[in-house]
């Protein structure tokens, strides 16, 4: 078999090296080539094709001294790589790039020609604080090209391709990293949590900042990328000697201007940084790149660099020696705390590093048989066909009013705030069909706010400013996020139109509230206050229950696609019985699997599908049975697929609020059958094709099963529960539900009012602590005491809060009152100063501090001023009258 590389860079060459490598590679005749017109790539191709290609030459599909434009170079692009192709009559290409210029050309001119495997040559699993419905940036659009295969690290970029899009239907295969996913070393670091020992404590730091080309990129202005890395060097120099190792494609004007900062040394931007090359240091610092793959080989502990103005982010990984800050303020905390300990506060939070890395011995083997396996595939379906209007309904009356009604003005811009946006999970997709919907005929301003991306809540409401309506996607960003809590109380108290489109019932509440137990607390407290949106009407009944006001049942809705085949009308003699969920506990593995084993006992010919990924929620008692076929994860093609081919579809959940699942089987014309406790029973209850069992066991289950097989599918009713969901309808309801009045403007049941009125503990700012990165409570009062000398008044303020959430130091209450009146927020100042004094310490000096600190709040603080003085001289005469009489 001829195969062909396409090859763009070093990088490319190292990577065809290891494939080169592989077992049975001998088999194959390689054909490495590249495109390169000015010269310079190609060189450095050759320099390093000779160096690790053991003579294989790559060829250039130009020569240097043909005179095109840029333009024209890229034109000729395809034309080449075709007759290339002919002429050598190859019959595979792999290509590791879809999305640069020249790969994106290459991709267009082969697929569908011959088959073209794409393998991942970096880390793309970048997150962004604002998405919009326009343009992304290019490592978002990696694969869309529709190659043969598509070999990746690992879960996460694998997750991303499959459920990018409605119709996403690539070919995955997660193979693992060439040279990463193989590499003992890094087998290592990943699964030792452990840093290697520190220098003693106090002793100045070896620092390297790890550059970026984010101006050249257009990832930030120039300016605003030099200021924040003049700040972060400045602010890094306390704590010792920095240096600056530039990226390898700087251009020569920014070079120019790392040469003049003060106090760093800039290295050689050509040099290689490898894990040799980084153990000389103790820190390093970066904004966005692969080269924390180096650092855990080094042991080097490593921050990731977010300012504020960096739309793209690289994601928290679970590590210790890896950690995500969104200001040189938390930069200079992480780093002062290593000088001043020798320990380095990871992240506690995030995905472990195997969701982005899957490590195994034979990668280069692993993608040589997809290689060998690929085949072309046909020509991709089209976009979804529009929906059809309604139908006009109803009395002339009612059609005139509706037409007022679609006058009215929807909001002008909405942001959506979530934890990732793709269509992996039932919890993404209804809200992202809405807004596309919303987008086709209204000219609303719709962004995509990844909580995830985001270390600041100041952040993200300077991202909310100028947005009229804020709607939070689920719980999930107030459990797992350590901003969710802060930034819906901001928003609310200060008069913002927010939604909450729920998502959660009992089972993951109850999960959620054990795991994550303050915040959980303080969700609760929020939820009164944000207008809350329903997908089934239980769900809302338990909101009401916690105390929501008058929450809202929109249901939800799923894409259309444009080829949806129905089910068969009667099950043949081997029914088949499917399932469509993650893997885990609360989904039902146990009793899927045990349906299945009671009808294998009973000698019936059921067939038993699952489609799904494996998570880590599964307990060991849990049965995974032999009897099942566990598909994996599948494109919403493939599943619609597998559902076209079966005749019902078993919802095996504990607890699921309104499946989408379920909704996509109505849809294809499946039998359903589906404990009764779950959300799809009050819309599917007493319709014919659909069972349901009010006990969660298997046998109940199984005679559910037993009866919906012998039943047909209503065709009146199926359709009338599948309009309920059709995108025109649900697109209807929640712009309704998002028109409606706030909280505010209702009235609030007794109850609630009787809890504000009692001023309970739970009322106070900081009676709740918050989860936060573990360190010790003396180490963060040396950075609140750092940052007031530096005179750095926000993050003064902010990590000042964080230490009054755990615990009320009398020095920190003054000093955070002080801030806070020089701010002129006397109420903040005031409540701060009354916390000091029922503090314990030096009751005097307590007083006499908070003498000082009122003379800054005007008249307001005059009557404080003179209380605080006689109290600080009672105080001095207490204490120098109990000293007489100990000395008599």
């Amino acid at each position: 078999m001829r195969i062909a590389v396409f090859i763009e860079n070093r990088n490319g060459v190292g990577l065809t090296s290891r494939l080169l490598s592989a077992p049975g590679a001998e088999e194959h005749s390689f054909l490495p080539v590249t495109a390169d017109l000015d010269g310079d790539v190609g060189r450095w191709i050759d320099e390093e094709a000779s160096a690790r290609l053991d003579g294989t030459r790559v060829r250039n599909l130009f020569r240097e001294e043909e005179s095109l434009g840029h333009a024209q170079f890229l034109e000729e692009m395809g034309p080449r790589v075709a007759e290339f192709v002919r002429t050598e009559s190859v019959d595979r290409l792999i290509l590791f790039n879809d999305r640069s210029q020249r790969g994106s050309r290459v991709a267009d001119a082969l697929n569908g020609t011959l088959p073209v495997v794409l393998v991942q040559d970096g880390h793309l699993d970048f997150h962004y604080k604002k998405l919009g419905p326009g343009l992304r940036d290019q490592n978002w659009y990696y694969g869309s090209t529709g190659p043969a295969a598509v070999c990746v690290w690992g879960p996460a970029t694998a997750h991303h391709l499959l459920y990018r899009t409605a119709d996403a239907d690539p070919v995955v295969h997660i193979t693992g990293a060439l040279g990463h996913s193989d590499d003992p070393g890094l087998v290592r670091a990943a699964h030792n949590p452990a840093p290697r020992p520190a220098r003693p404590a106090r002793e100045p730091l070896r620092i390297i900042v790890l550059d970026q080309p984010l101006g050249d990129q257009r990832k930030l202005p120039a300016g605003r990328h030099r200021e924040y890395l003049q700040s972060a060097c400045e602010a890094l120099t306390e704590f010792g000697e920095v240096a600056i190792k530039p990226h390898p494609s700087t251009l020569s004007g920014h070079l120019e201007w790392l040469g003049t900062l003060p106090g760093v040394t800039v290295l050689d931007e050509s040099a290689l940084v490898d894990a040799a090359g980084l153990e000389s240091f103790d820190l390093a610092v970066t904004f966005f790149s692969t080269t924390y793959l180096q650092t855990l080989r080094a042991g080097v502990p490593l921050v990731l660099f977010s300012p504020p103005p960096l739309n793209i982010v690289f994601p928290a990984v679970n590590h210790a020696l890896l950690r995500n800050v969104g200001s040189v303020g938390e930069l200079v905390d992480v780093a002062g705390q290593l000088h001043s300990t020798g320990k380095f506060a990871g992240n506690n939070t995030g995905e472990p590093l195997t969701h982005y890395l899957t490590f195994r011995e034979d990668v280069a083997e692993r993608i040589l048989t997809v290689v060998e396996e690929a085949e072309v595939r046909g020509p991709r379906s089209g976009p979804a066909p529009a929906a059809a209007p309604l139908t006009p309904a109803g009395t002339r009356a009612e059609r005139a009013l509706r037409s007022v009604r679609d006058r009215q003005t929807p909001p002008r811009s909405l942001a959506v705030l979530g934890l990732g946006f793709g269509y992996v999970t039932g919890v993404a997709i209804p809200v992202l069909t809405y807004t596309q919907a919303l987008l086709a005929h209204s000219p609303v301003d719709i962004r995509y706010i990844d909580l995830s991306a985001y270390c600041r809540t100041e952040d993200v409401l300077e991202a909310l400013r100028d947005v009229d309506v804020v709607l939070i996607n689920s719980l999930a960003p107030l459990w797992r996020s350590a901003i969710g809590n802060e930034l819906v109380d901001e928003l609310v108290s200060g008069g913002r139109k927010v939604f909450l489109y729920a998502h959660e019932t009992e089972h993951v509440m109850a999960y959620e509230a054990e795991h994550h137990t303050l915040r959980h607390k303080e969700m609760l407290r929020l939820l009164p206050r944000v207008q809350v949106l329903c997908v089934s009407t239980a769900q809302a009944d338990m909101f009401r229950g916690l105390g929501v006001i008058d929450p809202v049942v929109v249901y939800n809705t799923v894409p259309q696609d444009a080829h949806r085949t129905r089910a068969r009308t009667a099950p043949d003699g081997q029914p088949r019985i499917v399932m469509v969920g993650s893997m885990q506990d609360r989904k039902g593995l146990d009793l899927f699997s045990r349906v299945a084993e009671l009808a294998h006992a009973e000698g019936l010919p059921w067939r038993f599908t699952w489609i799904g990924h494996r998570t880590p929620r599964i307990a060991s008692s849990t049965l995974i049975s032999d009897r099942v076929t566990w598909a994996g994860a599948l494109s919403r093609a493939r599943v619609r697929e597998e559902l076209a081919a079966s005749d019902v579809f078993l919802l095996s959940s504990v607890d699921d609020p309104m499946p989408l699942s379920v909704v996509e089987a109505v849809q294809q014309r499946l039998r359903v059958v589906t404990y009764r406790r779950v959300g799809s029973h009050e819309v599917l209850d007493s319709v014919p094709g659909y069972r349901s069992f009010a006990d969660y066991t298997p046998q109940a289950a199984f005679e559910a099963l037993r009866a919906v097989l012998g039943e047909q599918v209503s065709e009146d009713d199926y359709r009338e529960v599948e309009e309920l969901f059709d995108i025109p309808a649900f697109t209807a309801r929640m712009t309704a539900a998002l028109g409606l009045p706030g909280p505010g403007h209702l009235p609030r049941p007794r109850a609630v009012e009787a809890v504000e009125s009692t001023g309970t503990a739970d009322d106070d700012e900081y009676g709740d602590p918050r989860a936060v990165v573990p360190q010790q409570l003396r180490h963060i009062i040396d950075d609140f005491k750092r940052h007031v000398t530096a005179g750095n008044v926000e993050d003064a303020l902010r990590v000042g809060t964080e230490i009054l959430r755990r615990r009320q130091p009398v020095d920190v209450l003054i000093g955070m009152a002080e801030l806070r009146a020089a701010r002129n927020e006397t109420k903040e100042a005031c409540r701060l100063l009354a916390a000091a004094a029922i503090a314990g310490g030096d009751r005097g000096r307590v007083w006499s501090e908070i003498a000082r600190v009122s003379a800054l709040l005007g008249a307001r603080g005059r009557a404080i001023r003179q209380l605080a003085r006689k109290e600080s001289v009672r105080a001095q005469v207490s204490h120098h009258s109990t000293r007489l009489r100990r000395t008599d």
